[in-house]
């Protein structure tokens, strides 16, 4: 039997992130089909990862760790014996260690920003390129400047057909793979129930986080026009542990209820029976809303968008004019998407 080609991935940063490569990751398994598979996640996004059953391994890295905790994780990735490095995310522990390390083929993104220093304007690459030159077999260059759309076209201007063409270039042709997420079973009970109890028919979810509170909304012209939805459908406002002054804002007018750590829902009042806000929601719980909805509609909250992908939920996205061009980056293929601009 051979011995299993070991690969070592770095996602160390957001939840959405970390499920905007989860197609890319997946294809990698089923290329290397007698592969081992290691992910570097983050200790925000690990509880996203560790339920990956394409993922053998999840290394969490904690930066709040002291540093003789910091160093032995650095070395135990550094001193195992992987067949690729593929450095993803950016991040200083991705490029340390991917230096560092002994496998076999090294790839990796370099993040290209422009800079201004005493009104000369220059090139920031991170990683340099010359680091790229002495320690990659093969990287890619990302331009950053989100003004530039003809930046990029080797891979469209996308970051996830950017991970694809990493390994393209070196005749790893991937095919790719949907957005994937694995809800929580302990959610599901608990999302029926509720549903049974209280909407019971199609309906629509607004998931409402901090952006919001950054858009010049009305807050009554807002409510008249969920008033006007709410005629045909009813609609589900969720908002997560972090909350929000614009759900706040609307607890006047609907009914509400508290999702609680035990997986309980909690009305606190009762109003308006087809619009129902639910505070201190859990992302797993949120998934359960987004699987069941028919429409997702989120200030481009990275989550979201992509676990609404997962489960081929259409998408509109609220979002400033000017942050098209950035978001278009992240839009997930083959999904229904729109935008609605906003000020």
């Amino acid at each position: 039997m051979k011995n299993k080609i070991k690969i070592l991935a770095f996602r160390t940063d957001r939840i959405g992130d970390l499920i905007n490569t989860s197609p890319f990751l997946k294809s990698l398994k089923n290329y290397y089909n007698n592969s081992e598979i290691h992910l570097v996640s983050s200790s925000y996004n690990s509880g996203v990862a560790l339920r990956y059953n394409f993922i053998d391994k999840v290394h969490i890295y904690n930066k709040k760790q002291n540093l003789f905790k910091q160093f032995i994780f650095y070395l135990k990735l550094i001193f195992n014996n992987y067949d690729l490095c593929i450095a993803l995310d950016g991040k200083r522990i991705s490029k340390i260690i991917s230096i560092l390390t002994r496998a076999k083929k090294k790839y990796i993104i370099s993040f290209k920003k422009k800079r201004n220093f005493l009104g000369i304007s220059f090139n920031l690459y991170r990683p340099s390129l010359i680091v790229c030159k002495l320690f990659y077999d093969s990287y890619l260059i990302c331009d950053e400047d989100y003004d530039n759309k003809a930046a990029n076209s080797e891979f469209n201007n996308h970051y996830l057909t950017m991970y694809y063409s990493l390994l393209k270039k070196n005749n790893i042709k991937l095919i790719p793979e949907k957005h994937y997420y694995n809800i929580n079973k302990s959610c599901l009970n608990s999302y029926k129930s509720f549903f049974d109890n209280n909407v019971n028919n199609d309906f629509l979810n607004i998931h409402i986080d901090y952006k919001w509170d950054n858009y010049n909304l009305n807050i009554d012209d807002f409510a008249q026009m969920l008033s006007k939805i709410s005629s045909n459908n009813k609609i589900t406002i969720t908002s997560g542990f972090e909350g929000s002054l614009f759900f706040n804002n609307l607890r006047k007018y609907y009914s509400l209820f508290h999702f609680a750590n035990d997986n309980t829902f909690k009305q606190i009042h009762k109003k308006s029976s087809n619009i129902l806000l639910i505070e201190n929601v859990s992302l797993d719980m949120i998934a359960c809303f987004i699987k069941n909805c028919m429409v997702s509609i989120s200030a481009h909250s990275g989550a979201i968008v992509h676990i609404s992908a997962a489960f081929n939920t259409p998408i509109i996205d609220f979002i400033k004019k000017s942050k098209a061009n950035e978001y278009d980056r992240w839009i997930p293929p083959d999904t229904s998407y729109k935008r609605a601009f906003v000020e």
